[in-house]
Formats: C-alpha cells, structure tokens, sequence
C-alpha cells in the first residue's frame, strides 16, 4: 500500500532532525532517490532519537498490515498522516480519525 506525496526536495549534505521527519515516511516506503535514502540512512545510524521514531513507525505501520491485511487502506493512510505530521513538527490536530 503506497500513499501519494508530495516528492520531497533534496535534503542538504547533513540533514537535521526536522529534515529527515519530513522525509521519513518515504524514506521507510523506499521512495527517496539513493541520495536522500543514504543521508537519511547515515543520520539514523548516528541519531538515536531518529533511529527510534523510524523503527516504531515501521513497526506500527508493520503491525496494522500483518494483523488486518484486508484493512482498508483509509485509517492506515490517516495514521500514516497523523505520523508525518508528528515528525514535521506540526500540529497533529487530534488522534487519527476513524478506523
């Protein structure tokens, strides 16, 4: 299941936090060029904080798909949002809706 977004812009040689959550759902749904994907693979590798919110996004993301694969994708692609938002450091405006 993919989710359309915006492509990100290049990230800059050494990526800051905010940078690699704007980018980290495509990161994680392997859509980032080999580029990007290596910045943001080296900052994880070397940013705990980073590393942790990819690992339990994708463990989340993981989890909901191995456990209801006929889910429709409407409340996945919400939560995935709701992530993005969180990690943009935007106002998450509320839980997820639905589900």
């Amino acid at each position: 299941m993919r989710i359309r977004r915006r492509q990100p812009l290049p990230l800059p040689p050494e990526p800051d936090c905010h940078e690699v959550g704007a980018v980290l759902q495509g990161y994680l749904d392997g859509e980032l060029g080999p580029e990007d994907a290596e910045l943001v693979t080296e900052h994880l590798r070397h940013c705990d904080r980073c590393s942790i919110e990819a690992t339990t996004v994708e463990r989340v993301i993981d989890a909901i798909r191995q456990q209801r694969p006929d889910l429709d994708p409407g409340p996945v692609e919400r939560l995935t949002g709701y992530v993005e938002r969180l990690t943009r450091g935007g106002p998450p405006s509320g839980p997820p809706a639905g589900g």
